[in-house]
């Protein structure tokens, strides 16, 4: 009798089990990822798609979400490859279509996805989501106007399509018509008032008129209706921030920073925010936090690199973690042969830590194997004034002392040694440039970015001898303000630089303009994405603008026709250079374009290089005229250089003004790098933009 009542307890357990084992299927899975997916869990819904699979690999529309939560997770390649998968067993062959074709899109694969869509059309005349496809790839190749139309063609079939109005809203705004960005947006919160991410639009596109008391309303109104809506929180702390309520964006940060401390932007806003009232040692805490999360951060990089410098003695000790990062991108760079992105590293490492022994030996390496010996000299000493010496001598410093006396016994004859002058304390200051930002009211990434971007190209010029470059610490309110400040200033050129970043690309464009007549003198447009795209732009920028500045120079010293300059090697001076002698303080920018201007009237004479050293040349002056006029402090301005053993110069192209008295390039080698430099500008065929990618998030 136990035998019986034993298996049949035995029994009852199977069917039990047995049961619940049948109402795992394949449509009962399908609802639960459905479910995981509304609520925005896609990890959750894409392992109970996968399982749906498994029990029927034919499920259509299973393949088709776990496309779309794959694509939300920006695993583009493999939502094209669930797409196909789709496609097989589904009937909505539209929408896996078009999830295909902005995956694509995603990928770079313009053209492919162009297929994909108009494929659709060819099928399905009326689909709107096709239209928005193709209404993105104009956005990609920069025709807003044609992408406009496509939109408004969609929103002719479907009146109150949520991401026709709100694309269409984006797009006016991008144009400047916020009238029209108004009205669409206003037409989306009509028809569509519960969905929270039409009040996050409405925010964004509010504050991006200034009217920040409107867009803070609206992106309350969105976390009320969606309380975990991240994107949300992060936009009120930019609006916030944008009125100076530092504690009140401290305190969204944290909340977030709570939820998810894997955040780099909060803790980017929370460490600016912190130095904006003052507390910068807990700024710095903050934004190394948020770098021990995101070290590829440039913004938050250069934002504590900043602070650091402003707010830490030269030989606090923490300065050392920071100035390694950039000693160890040198290294890859060298690996790689990039000697000017080496010697950019090298210079940001020393920045942060100036007594840092091995980068500096590093760094003086660097300067040996490009022909700088007399620069290689200066920081040996520099080292062996500085480091710590034991009773015995390391093998290292054995070889400096050895390096340093030989050095010095191979200069006693050199020009600098004859003429009894100290080359490196020379004022070779030769531009006065300003360089003045606009500041859009909110950032979606980045707060300050303008700012922070403008301090790093001021920084960057430091590292040039004959600029002198200052920043404007807030935002101008337009053309007018900074050419006052820069013509009241005394300066020679003025810059207004503007900024956009998404997370995969940045954009800086930049215009340069004459202090002396407000005329244009180029624009400057750089786009970069993957790592280092901050930094590569702003090294583009100022390569951009030493382009077009011609090579300046005053007269030292003056005796029978024989003459010494400070302009040398390092200043891409060769033998047999010859330029125009001006009177000191004749030389102008010109009206318009690039180059400088002086009366035929103020020429003095010609000066032809004879003797080029490091710092300094010697040659000799031809005078005009009877009378000989020439006295030390009157200018030289490059005429003609010969590309003749001009490779030393070669190696830091990219740190020294490279025209002649037109703004052209003075050398083959110069105009080369400038067509490299172009090249790299445009290997980007499609660009991103916040613009293109707040309305891919619309998807």
């Amino acid at each position: 009798m136990k035998i019986k009542s034993l298996a049949m307890a035995a029994f009852l357990f199977c069917s039990v089990v047995m049961a619940g084992a049948e109402t795992k299927t394949a449509l009962s899975l399908y609802n639960k990822a459905y479910q995981f997916q509304q609520r925005e869990d896609f990890y959750s819904a894409i392992e109970s798609y996968r399982e749906a699979l498994q029990i029927n690999p034919q499920y259509g529309d299973a393949w088709y979400n776990l496309a779309l939560c794959t694509f939300h997770l920006g695993e583009y390649d493999l939502a094209v490859t669930y797409a196909d998968s789709a496609a097989k067993y589904s009937r909505n062959l539209s929408e896996i279509q078009n999830l295909k074709g902005m995956a694509l899109i995603s990928m770079g694969r313009i053209d492919e996805a162009r297929t994909v869509f108009e494929a659709v059309l060819k099928k399905y005349p009326n689909d709107v989501n096709a239209r928005f496809g193709l209404a993105e790839i104009d956005l990609y190749k920069g025709s807003a106007t044609s992408a406009e139309k496509k939109y408004l063609d969609a929103l002719k079939r479907d009146n109150t399509n949520r991401k026709a109005l709100l694309s269409l809203a984006l797009v006016s705004a991008d144009q400047g018509n916020n009238a029209a960005a108004e009205r669409y947006v206003n037409q989306a919160l009509e028809y569509h008032s519960g969905e929270a991410e039409v009040h996050y639009l409405a925010s964004y596109l509010a504050a991006k008129r200034g009217e920040l008391k409107e867009a803070e309303r609206r992106a309350r109104s969105a976390v009320q209706i969606k309380g975990d809506y991240d994107k949300a929180y992060e936009l009120l702390a930019d609006i916030l921030f944008s009125q100076g309520r530092y504690d009140e964006v401290i305190d969204i940060c944290e909340f977030r920073i709570g939820r998810n401390r894997n955040l780099p932007v909060a803790w980017y806003l929370k460490g600016i925010s912190l130095e904006k009232l003052g507390r910068s040692e807990e700024a710095i805490d903050t934004l190394n936090k948020g770098l021990q999360i995101d070290p590829l951060d440039e913004l938050m990089r250069l934002a504590l690199e900043q602070i650091v410098n402003n707010s830490l003695a030269i030989e606090d000790s923490r300065r050392a973690q920071w100035a390694q990062f950039h000693a160890a991108k040198a290294l890859e760079f060298n690996r790689a042969f990039d000697g000017p992105s080496e010697r950019y590293e090298y210079q940001k490492a020393l920045s942060m830590d100036p007594l840092n022994i091995k980068t500096r030996q590093a760094f003086a390496n660097l300067l040996e194997r490009d022909g700088f010996h007399e620069l290689y000299l200066q920081q040996l000493k520099f080292i062996r004034a500085n480091e710590t010496r034991g009773r015995d001598r390391t093998v290292q410093q054995k070889r400096n002392d050895d390096t340093i006396e030989g050095l010095e016994s191979l200069l006693r004859a050199n020009l600098a040694a004859r003429y009894s002058i100290d080359p490196f304390y020379l004022d070779k200051s030769r531009w006065n440039i300003g360089v003045y930002f606009e500041k859009a009211p909110v950032q979606l990434l980045h707060s300050d970015a303008e700012e922070v971007v403008a301090n790093a190209v001021r920084d960057l010029f430091n590292g040039v001898a004959v600029t002198t470059v200052d920043v404007k610490s807030e935002g101008i309110s337009g053309f007018a303000e900074a050419y006052r400040m820069a013509r009241t200033s005394g300066r020679d050129y003025f810059i207004i630089i503007s900024v956009d970043e998404t997370d995969r690309s940045f954009t800086l464009d930049a215009s340069m303009y004459s202090a002396r007549t407000g005329t244009k003198t180029t624009d400057i447009k750089v786009y970069r994405t993957g790592n280092d795209r901050i930094a590569k732009s702003i090294r583009r920028l100022r390569q951009a603008v030493l382009d077009i500045l011609p090579i300046r120079g005053t007269v030292l010293y003056n005796s029978t026709n024989t003459v010494l300059v400070d302009l040398g090697k390092s200043d891409g001076i060769t033998k047999g250079a010859q330029f125009d002698v001006v009177k000191k303080g004749k030389v102008v920018t010109a009206d318009s374009g690039p180059g400088v201007y002086y009366s035929e009237s103020d020429i003095i004479g010609t000066f032809t290089v004879t003797t080029v050293n490091e710092e300094i040349s010697e040659g000799t002056y031809q005078k005009k005229g009877f009378y000989d006029t020439l006295n030390v402090g009157d200018e030289l301005i490059l005429v003609k250089l010969s590309d003749t053993n001009s490779a030393a110069g070669n190696a830091v192209t990219d740190t020294r003004p490279a025209a002649d008295k037109e703004g052209n390039p003075a050398t083959s080698s110069a105009a080369k790098a400038e067509r490299e430099s172009i090249k790299e500008d445009l290997k980007a065929p499609q660009r991103n933009s916040t613009l293109i990618q707040m309305i891919h998030s619309l998807f």
